[in-house]
């Protein structure tokens, strides 16, 4: 479960697009011109009958930077610097250092890191629908290798509601989305700040 858990965890632009606006060619356009996102979520992981729910914090841009951390019971943090991925877990006292391309290639996590010109290379849209005044997207996969079946992504007017995917460990994950700031941040913010004592792993 753990490994799910933290799997969650995102050219030429033609002008401004509202999320009113949004359809299937020009999806990405519209992530892409989101260069920062700093959000709230509650990720809800279903498998079978039995259903996991954990508060946590999400920081990324399209520099191929972010971090995302886990509340209680959790208690992980998991930063990238465009190259490799840093996984803290306090409770182990373990840092564990991966290369980034190795560990988070074909994932959620690439729709708000990755650039215009590789989000069209690693996902199709297959359609975007309008109900009310939300507009989901239905995304796949181009790699058959990647761990994603289908993933959906929800919009309201300019906010992110929520993305939603099913893997091949027959899970379905659910991010809700809250306090959401498309807004620049510093660099700096996404450094982890490791604690003394803690035991460094190269893979």
């Amino acid at each position: 479960m753990n490994k799910v858990l933290i799997i969650i965890l995102f050219g030429v632009f033609y002008g401004p697009i509202s999320a009113e606006s949004i359809n299937k060619n020009n999806l990405f356009e519209f992530l892409n011109s989101k260069q920062h996102i700093t959000a709230q979520f509650t990720q809800i992981t279903s498998l079978a009958s039995k259903e996991r729910k954990i508060q946590g914090k999400l920081m990324a841009n399209r520099s191929g930077q972010f971090k995302i951390e886990y509340f209680e019971p959790i208690r992980e943090m998991i930063s990238a610097d465009g190259n490799f991925l840093y996984k803290l877990d306090i409770e182990l006292e373990q840092l564990d250092i991966v290369p980034q391309e190795d560990y988070f290639e074909g994932t959620p996590i690439n729709l708000f890191t990755s650039s215009l010109e590789d989000l069209d290379k690693s996902y199709s849209v297959t359609s975007c629908t309008k109900l009310n005044d939300i507009i989901t997207c239905i995304i796949k996969p181009k790699t058959e290798e990647s761990f994603l079946e289908k993933l959906s992504i929800s919009f309201k007017r300019d906010e992110l509601l929520y993305i939603q995917y099913s893997d091949s460990f027959e899970q379905t994950v659910r991010l809700n989305f809250e306090k959401l700031l498309w807004s620049e941040f510093d660099e700096s913010d996404l450094v982890l700040s490791i604690p003394e004592g803690i035991d460094v792993v190269y893979h």
